[in-house]
């Protein structure tokens, strides 16, 4: 077997560039996903798509950052996993006021709730404001991750 050695930057950047193209289009896969859904007015399962457009790019900054990937799905964790990369990160889903909580928890809860609670509410007002915060995450993740692999490639 062979052990595990220390990466060198070449390395690292090649990596890495793989790792945010993979995570970076199956994100825009899953957003396009949510708008396509949203326009067909079947809200609960735009909401499980943009909470998988999410963790996509929630993994891409860890993995860019870290080379390091754990299976996870709570969104909770995987933005505070990512938050110490940028400080616009906060900005995406902010906690307060209580509005911009209930989206959050909205969001987080679709990975299991849009697929399998029928009784999931989720309304086209709820995906009318999730949008704009999941295409800001996008833009912060290109950009921070593309800025990311440029200096690994400077090194």
């Amino acid at each position: 077997m062979a052990r595990k050695r220390k990466l060198n930057y070449t390395e690292i950047k090649q990596q890495t560039e793989e790792y945010f193209n993979e995570k970076f289009e199956k994100g825009n896969f899953f957003f396009d996903d949510a708008i396509t859904n949203k326009e067909r007015n079947r809200y609960q399962m735009a909401s499980f798509y943009l909470h998988q457009a999410c963790e996509n790019y929630y993994y891409a900054i860890r993995l860019v950052f870290t080379l390091k990937s754990n299976k996870q799905h709570n969104l909770s964790k995987l933005s505070s996993s990512v938050k110490s990369y940028s400080p616009d990160l906060a900005n995406v889903f902010p906690l307060l006021p209580a509005e911009e909580k209930r989206l959050f928890d909205l969001i987080k809860a679709a990975y299991v709730e849009a697929r399998y609670n029928p009784k999931f509410v989720v309304t086209k007002e709820d995906i009318d404001a999730l949008i704009p915060k999941v295409e800001l995450l996008r833009g912060i993740t290109k950009r921070i991750c593309e800025g990311e692999i440029g200096e690994y490639g400077e090194k």
